[in-house]
């Protein structure tokens, strides 16, 4: 099986690590380490705190060589399996496995 390492960017508290431990684990965490619990509060529905609106995030994604635009819920698990099979999709249409050719037809027209 092929191995994919792939890095989650964002600001705190955005759900970078609900939105990973949902797609490896299949949960939802509630409650963080009460440290860091306050940046995490309430963050779940981020909607009002909306940055880049949705309408502008398809068309930047457009603009970026038609790429991907999803928008996702770890909670509501929206999304979630999708982003990152697209991810995994995208890097072997752009890397293939080495030593792994493709079969040629034996389909021969004279």
């Amino acid at each position: 099986m092929r191995e994919y390492k792939l890095v989650v960017l964002g600001s705190g508290g955005v759900g970078k690590s609900a939105l990973t431990v949902q797609f490896v684990q299949g949960i939802f965490v509630e409650k963080y380490d009460p440290t860091i619990e306050d940046s995490y509060r309430n963050k779940c529905d981020l909607e009002d705190e909306r940055v880049v609106g949705k309408e502008q995030g398809q068309n930047l994604a457009r603009q970026w060589n038609n790429c991907a635009f999803l928008e996702s819920s770890a909670k509501s698990k929206i999304n979630v399996n999708e982003i990152f099979y697209d991810l995994a999709r995208q890097i072997n249409r752009k890397t293939p496995v080495p030593g792994k050719a493709r079969k040629k037809s034996s389909c021969q027209l004279l």
